[in-house]
Formats: structure tokens, sequence, C-alpha cells
């Protein structure tokens, strides 16, 4: 690992992959100015989140069984970009796996990531116009997924009191009603 943009006097030694499945883990031997720090990072798969608008004021989500927190939580589709696929392929699959919808417009509003102080990971963000169901949902052995559709006014009230726990729904709700105010 080469470092381009770090303070005068750091560079990397080495860097030796510790552990390799659904995560990558590295252990980086830093010298900082002479001083030798071990850094462990990990990498994850890129993965893109939808906001599907089903009207001005209305939002497509899904219900969502989490087994990590034992619990159903509202979520927006989201899923990880499969080798060879771009991001937006990637989210209109998710889209229509877990929702069983398709959309006319599909638009990136960016990308962020989660936590670049340990992991390699970018979530890229898009909100869908002109939805249609097209499907049943093709569901995943881990996924067990209701479609819901919600109030705009309802999902800011459940923002406001911390009842989207997830990171990536909290983020992709945020900046896509941002959007969708500012473009509608």
């Amino acid at each position: 690992m080469q470092l381009e943009n770090a303070p005068k006097g750091w560079k990397v030694n080495s860097t030796k992959k510790v552990y390799s499945n659904y995560l990558e883990l590295y252990e980086d031997l830093l010298d900082l100015n002479g001083k030798e720090k071990t850094y462990l990072r990990g990498v994850r798969k890129d993965y893109s989140t939808v906001v599907p608008f089903v009207s001005k004021d209305e939002i497509l989500v899904i219900e969502s069984y989490r087994h990590l927190v034992d619990s159903t939580q509202i979520e927006v589709p989201s899923g990880y970009i499969d080798e060879g696929e771009s991001p937006k392929q990637a989210v209109i699959r998710e889209l229509k796996e877990e929702t069983g919808y398709t959309a006319k417009d599909v638009i990136s509003i960016g990308d962020y990531t989660l936590d670049y102080t340990m992991f390699e990971q970018k979530e890229n963000l898009f909100v869908a116009y002109g939805l249609a169901k097209e499907q049943e949902q093709s569901l995943g052995i881990m996924e067990k997924i209701d479609v819901k559709i919600m109030n705009i006014k309802d999902i800011r009230q459940l923002l406001f009191e911390g009842k989207v726990l997830n990171a990536a729904s909290i983020v992709a709700l945020y900046r896509a009603l941002d959007y969708h105010f500012s473009h509608t």
C-alpha cells in the first residue's frame, strides 16, 4: 500500500492479510516518523442504496428482519455491488429483488463512507422515481423483508425519534429528502 497524501515521515512498512471471507482484514505495519504502529483495517465490498419515491409525499420502504439485532427494522433497499456491476446497476437489481419494483428514473445523489478510520467501503446513494411493481420479491436465504409505503412526514418522525437504526438508511433518507424537496 502506497501513501500519497500522508504527513511527511509516514509510510507503510508492510501489509499482511489476516482474514478473508465476507470481510477482509489487513494488518499494516506503519512507520510514523520512526515510531512503529500496527494498524488493523477492514475491506468490505462497496454497496448501493436507493430511496424509492412512490409519489411527492410517499416512499417505498422495507421492513427487514436483522439477525444481529434480532428485530425488524425500517430501511430502504440496499445491497452489495457484484463483480462487473456499476453502482447504478446494483441498486436497480437490489430494488427489484427486495421489493419487486422497478423504477423509470434512478438518479445518483452522491456517495459516502461509513467509517474511514477502520473500513474501506463506499456507499453509493440513489433516488428512484416512476415505480412499477414488476415481479414478486426474489430474496436470499437471510432476507425476510416486507414492503411498505410510508408518508414522508411519518418517516421524518421516525428519523427524528431515532427509530431508524440502520446508518445507511439514515444517511440515504436524509440526503434523498433534501434532493427530493429541492428538485420537485
